[in-house]
């Protein structure tokens, strides 16, 4: 019997950007039981409840910020779960309590301090989140509004994504394992997109998930039918049609938008 250890890796400690770990393999076992969608489906909820609407101004600036911590996220080569779940901790927060725009950094700064400890095999260091901030945040304040972000969630850390619905998703397209694996990739980017879009905090996870694997999947095959595709996602997690259809509606216009050009916003143009 082979006992060898596959997830072992010896991290670069010398190099500037944070090593990164091997993940674990994934169990089908686990990801293609029934039980796990319905207890996704059970626990999970948007990012911003119904009925609340941000300010002119919180869209605004959430947009600048989103922007930034994409970019870090993407420089440090975190996993791909990172970025939404410091979104998810953003939202929630900015919808509670009211952030002065010169702390807003700082906030998203321990957000994405906060989302790596929870996704990440390496986390993200404090000290190296400062460098982004060109020393404008310290570790003493990072390390303290961690303290008061935790609280004002009231602990409630581990929340549903849209990734987490991929796995029982991905297997039910009528595609090879090749081609699968593209529209992973490319479903995981539409994800991370709609992180930066505040509209998309007003759907669930599964929603998200679904319109994300469909516009990856048209994509891949224009043989695809939308509508088609949709209500094949829609059989496998038993989710509102309406809610789908509205999303990947809303999907379809932003990345139409991004597409003929892919500017992203630089970190010193953060005017935060």
């Amino acid at each position: 019997m082979e006992l060898f250890c596959h997830e072992r890796v010896e991290p670069d400690w010398s190099s500037p950007v944070k090593p990164r770990a091997v993940r674990a393999f994934r169990d089908a076992v686990l990801t293609r039981d029934s039980r796990v969608c319905q207890n996704l489906l059970s626990s999970e909820r948007p990012n911003i409840k119904p009925g609340t609407e941000p300010t002119d101004e919180q869209r605004y600036v959430r947009r600048i910020l989103t922007g930034w911590m994409l970019q870090v996220c993407e420089d440090q080569k975190c996993e791909e779960e990172v970025f939404p779940l410091a979104v998810h901790y953003l939202d929630r927060c900015m919808c509670q309590n009211a952030v002065r725009r010169c702390r807003l950094q700082l906030l998203g700064c321990v957000c994405m301090f906060l989302a790596s400890k929870l996704r990440e095999s390496v986390p993200l260091s404090a000290a190296k989140l400062c460098d982004y901030t060109d020393r404008a945040v310290t570790v003493p304040e990072i390390l303290q509004c961690e303290l008061m972000l935790v609280s004002r969630l009231d602990w409630d850390l581990a929340c549903v994504l849209p990734s987490d619905f991929l796995e029982p998703l991905l297997p039910s397209l009528p595609l090879d394992p090749e081609d699968l694996a593209s529209v992973r990739r490319h479903a995981l980017s539409y994800i991370a997109l709609s992180a930066t879009e505040l509209k998309y905090s007003f759907f669930a996870p599964s929603a998200v998930a679904c319109s994300c694997v469909t516009a990856a999947a048209i994509r891949l095959k224009d043989t695809f039918s939308p509508d088609g595709l949709l209500q094949l996602l829609r059989d496998v997690l038993d989710v509102d049609m309406a809610s789908l259809r509205s999303c990947f509606s809303a999907l379809e216009e932003t990345i139409d938008q991004m597409l003929p050009s892919q500017h992203e916003p630089q970190v010193q143009d953060v005017p935060l």
